[in-house]
């Protein structure tokens, strides 16, 4: 994961979510701040072969994430998993 130029935006926050690649509805990953990480277990037990199915995405949500564990705010980005090994 890259570091955003994204503004920040006063009583909003970024999140990132995970679409497709076997899942029936977006999945969260977690607000993002400077301090974000994640590891390849937070996207579950999804086929590797699927992988190249999922897109990712971030919306603007209210401060603290999204209210209803699905996207409620507009999708600022969007882009795919690269393997680099």
């Amino acid at each position: 994961v890259r570091t955003m130029a994204a503004a920040p935006q006063p009583g909003k926050s970024y999140e990132l979510w995970a679409v497709g690649g076997g899942r029936d509805k977006p999945q969260s990953l977690g607000v993002i701040d400077a301090s974000f990480r994640i590891s390849a277990s937070k996207l579950g037990n999804i086929d590797p072969a699927m992988m190249n199915d999922t897109m990712f995405a971030v919306s603007l949500e209210p401060e603290g994430g999204s209210p209803t564990s699905q996207p409620t705010g507009p999708v600022m980005y969007t882009g795919k998993l690269v393997a680099t090994e």
